[in-house]
């Protein structure tokens, strides 16, 4: 005698135990829940189907006849037929999927703000590097990007002029076809004019500037990629401020220090020997601080030692 067990679980936790007994001779087949039978049948000696509620599902054993004469058994829930708890089930996954769907939508509308977000964030950022960094003649992501492919380098000079009680700075640069192009902006009515770059401008201070063949007004005067004559004259005025802390030493001597620390830490170490006088409340990025880091720095001592011994 065959003979098949199951466990189903309903919707509310409960265990309802589903067995069948299926005679090998006689065929007769019984099937019981919860040690109640539910089904008899005889002589079943062919494939069928049983069908039964197990509180409010309609469930289903069958009995399958395979080709070489012996018997399967499966018991599953039948979830399509139209009983009430199927319609109320229905109605659940229309809701459930509605509710995924809003879910989803939600979801895809998130990341696609979150994405828009980090996009304008990341254009504003670079739009503040280089309102930072340059001079940037209608500025915008879309004309930066075409300077950096279709962009045509020049040198743009700058001139400090002083219009109707307001100083201001012009500049201007010459394009490859010979068109003149110029600009302005204004500068504090006293003090230093001093660059993104941190170094106090100077009448005919030279920078590169990159501008767009098709439309020169798209154009960036970059203060970070100063002309070889503005960064002797970032030299010049370095050895000066040295001399002027330190009357003692030689002019020869006091370019040779500020020599130095361009060739080990770069062109912009030059601005911590021209603000040297000043305190970092007058100028955060270079001040006697900065200045003292870097003469005391062990490998500017080295280089210095080489470089300037008999100066």
């Amino acid at each position: 005698m065959a003979q098949m067990g199951w466990v189903y679980l309903d919707n509310r936790g409960g265990r309802h135990r589903v067995g069948l007994y299926h005679g090998d001779e006689s065929g007769h087949l019984m099937i019981h829940c919860n040690l109640r039978v539910v089904q008899i049948d005889f002589s079943v000696k062919d494939t069928k189907m049983y069908s039964f509620f197990i509180e409010d599902e309609l469930c289903e054993v069958s009995v399958v006849k395979e080709k070489n004469g012996s018997f399967g058994y499966d018991f599953q829930v039948n979830k399509t037929v139209d009983t009430p708890r199927n319609r109320i089930r229905r109605v659940d996954e229309r809701r459930i999927r509605k509710q995924m769907a809003l879910f989803i939508a939600g979801f895809v509308l998130l990341v696609l703000i979150g994405s828009l977000g980090f996009m304008w964030l990341a254009h504003r950022q670079e739009n503040d590097r280089l309102s930072k960094t340059s001079l940037f003649n209608n500025l915008s992501i879309a004309n930066a990007r075409r300077l950096s492919t279709e962009g045509k380098a020049g040198t743009a000079q700058l001139f400090i002029v002083q219009e109707a009680m307001q100083r201001k700075v012009f500049y201007g640069f010459t394009t490859a076809d010979s068109t003149r192009i110029s600009g302005s902006f204004q500068a504090p009515e006293k003090g230093p004019i001093v660059l993104p770059n941190g170094f106090p401008l100077t009448d005919r201070d030279a920078f590169v500037v990159t501008y767009l063949p098709s439309d020169p007004q798209v154009h960036r005067v970059d203060f970070y990629q100063p002309t070889r004559a503005t960064i002797e004259q970032y030299v010049r005025m370095a050895g000066e401020a040295e001399r002027g802390t330190h009357p003692g030493i030689s002019e020869k001597r006091s370019l040779c220090l500020a020599l130095s620390a361009a060739e080990l830490k770069g062109w912009q170490s030059l601005a911590d020997f021209i603000f040297q006088g000043k305190t970092p409340k007058e100028n955060e990025r270079h001040n006697r601080d900065s200045y003292l880091r870097l003469v005391r720095d062990v490998d500017y001592a080295k280089v210095v030692q080489g470089a300037c011994w008999d100066q």
